[in-house]
């Protein structure tokens, strides 16, 4: 919807490819007129009869601003943030979109066209993968999905209702109803070994309060035999049917609370569950959009990688 497919499209063909640093270039009216001109044929049989081409003069007019504007915020990002690294500096990646999104590792072809689990770091940036030295991995206390695809524990039913409405889990633009179901562990603990994650950030726990009964699946049933294995093809997926563990609910309310020992038992017990099931420790859980709705949950006893971290660089007046 935002023109993210055809961009990534455009990249690895390569040709067609205009990237940021090509806006300071001489040649780059030249370029941008090659590219008009085949989008303009290329569009010339959707659109209808009598739609104006595009213009190759006020498109180079308008992204000639656009380069005076970013000229300061143009640097070899990969050079910066090694430099960053190696000079001893702490670096913060953030993911955007869910890690089943990723392009090589997801639910092909419901994904996005970029890597969007942790393996997207180290191709993103150009930081190496080896020196990354802590991973957080941020899961709702229960599933959602946007648009198609399996979701193998979708509820579409008053607890999907529940989840949608408490979650308030609507698109920021389009408004359109996402889909909820159960917490996934198969899914979670898939992506959590994907991504190498050491620890667990929680978020939307309140979302569940007011339900009796909680359900994790902790397996999947497909053909009849039961799997832990997250399959790797979507046919596979789109047959599984959830093998579900129940745990307690709460009817508290827990926006209020700023402290993991003041949670219900029941909610913290159902936290301790997620991170057996995933094999990593839950240290932080949101009950709330506002940051004093965070908390930590226990000291990080995380496993931390076996390679050494780059040596700081010399200072060169040292």
């Amino acid at each position: 919807g935002r023109g993210i497919g055809p961009c990534y499209r455009d990249k690895v063909g390569r040709a067609l490819a205009i990237r940021l640093g090509d806006l300071y270039r001489d040649d780059f009216r030249a370029r941008l007129g090659h590219v008009v001109d085949f989008k303009n044929r290329l569009l010339s049989g959707w659109q209808a009869p009598g739609t104006p081409p595009l213009d190759a003069d006020a498109i180079h007019a308008q992204y000639a601003g656009y380069a005076e504007r970013l000229r300061p915020c143009l640097a070899d990002t990969t050079a910066y943030l090694l430099d960053a690294v190696e000079d001893g500096k702490r670096v913060l990646f953030e993911g955007a979109q869910g890690a089943l999104l990723d392009i090589d590792h997801g639910t092909f072809p419901f994904v996005t066209s970029s890597n969007s689990s942790g393996v997207g770091v180290a191709s993103g940036s150009g930081v190496p993968g080896r020196w990354v030295d802590r991973v957080i991995g941020v899961v709702k206390a229960y599933s959602t999905r946007v648009g198609g695809g399996p979701l193998p524990t979708e509820q579409d039913n008053a607890v999907g209702q529940h989840l949608r409405e408490r979650g308030r889990e609507y698109g920021t633009v389009t408004m359109r109803p996402r889909r909820c179901g159960w917490f996934d562990a198969v899914a979670a603990r898939y992506t959590a070994r994907l991504s190498g994650v050491d620890e667990l950030a929680v978020m939307l726990l309140d979302v569940l309060g007011g339900l009796d009964e909680l359900r994790i699946c902790t397996a999947y049933e497909i053909d009849g035999r039961r799997v832990t294995q997250f399959p790797s093809h979507i046919t596979d997926l789109a047959r599984a049917v959830p093998v579900y563990e129940s745990l307690p609910g709460w009817q508290d309310d827990l926006t209020t609370v700023r402290d993991h020992a003041a949670l219900p038992a029941t909610a913290r017990r159902y936290l301790e569950r997620i991170g057996e099931l995933l094999g990593r420790p839950v240290s932080i859980v949101s009950v709330g959009p506002d940051r004093d709705q965070t908390m930590f949950c226990e000291s990080s006893t995380t496993r931390r990688p076996p390679w050494p971290r780059p040596q700081q660089r010399t200072p060169a007046n040292a």
